[in-house]
């Protein structure tokens, strides 16, 4: 399984790395100033959520506790 899975994931590199050259040729600089990466177009590719910066007061409110600054 771990040869299949190896094979689909290089299929995909080749296959996004061609959508993002067509869209980088096509793209409209004005409408879009970032350009393309194939990372855009592999549905394999797991993008990260960047955390949201927060404060113990924060926090605190949503967890409803009080803060008991000790």
């Amino acid at each position: 399984m771990q040869m299949a899975d190896a094979r689909r994931r290089h299929d995909w590199n080749i296959a996004s790395s061609v959508m993002a050259l067509t869209a980088e040729i096509n793209r409209d600089r004005r409408r879009r100033r970032k350009p393309f990466k194939p990372d855009d177009f592999n549905p394999l590719i797991r993008v990260a959520a960047k955390p949201v910066p927060i404060t113990v007061p924060q926090l605190a409110s949503l967890l409803g506790r009080p803060l008991n600054p000790a």
